[in-house]
């Protein structure tokens, strides 16, 4: 009788101690899948192709040469921040000549430029910001006559990067001085070119 007794006190005590314990507190596990951001390629050799609106401009009498056209470039960056690009642009069709009284289309006309540039660059994420500085030709035939002439070039950009596609779009001033290879005499010349398109980092 007392060796039952003594065993259902043990029992009982046992009890009261495990349910008197402290318990851990045991928290869930949340299990958050790891997104990972596609890397930008900011190293070596790119390619591009682009639309181009390109315009002439002299200021005596009011005159304006217009052409859309395409542009090729290629490029090798050097670094995140800077790479070198060459670029080829030039009119498709002919040339549009607008004066005060004047609005038509010189036959057999083109306006093209071949120029080499470095391209400062800064991008944060997928966007970026760049520079153009460099030197190249502006050439312009009116269908009788070409004109051609060389010097610095200038210009600025902006882009979007999905995976190694680079969408982009940039300004450029081709030209910006007096006369035009003996074409516009004692006249202010300028001569841009406005371009949006896609490169391919390889």
């Amino acid at each position: 009788m007392n060796i039952k007794l003594s065993l259902s006190a043990l029992l009982l005590s046992t009890t009261i101690a495990m349910a008197g314990g402290d318990l851990a507190e045991v928290e869930p596990k949340i299990n958050i899948p790891e997104i990972k951001i596609p890397e930008v390629s900011t190293s070596g050799f790119y390619a591009g192709l682009g639309y181009s609106c390109m315009q002439l401009m002299t200021d005596t009498p009011d005159e304006e040469f217009m052409g859309n056209g395409i542009s090729v470039n290629v490029g090798y960056n050097v670094n995140p921040f800077l790479a070198v690009e060459a670029r080829y642009t030039r009119s498709l069709d002919d040339i549009n000549y607008k004066t005060w009284n004047i609005d038509e289309d010189m036959e057999d006309s083109s306006l093209s430029n071949t120029a080499i540039y470095l391209k400062p660059q800064f991008a944060i994420g997928g966007f970026g910001m760049y520079g153009l500085v460099g030197y190249g030709q502006t050439k312009l035939d009116n269908g009788i006559d070409t004109f051609t002439e060389n010097g610095f070039q200038y210009g600025i950009g902006t882009n979007f990067t999905v995976m190694d596609t680079e969408f982009f779009v940039d300004y450029r001033r081709l030209y910006d001085a007096d006369d035009f290879d003996g074409g516009a005499q004692g006249q202010d010349v300028a001569t841009n070119s406005f371009t949006l398109g896609v490169n391919y980092n390889f």
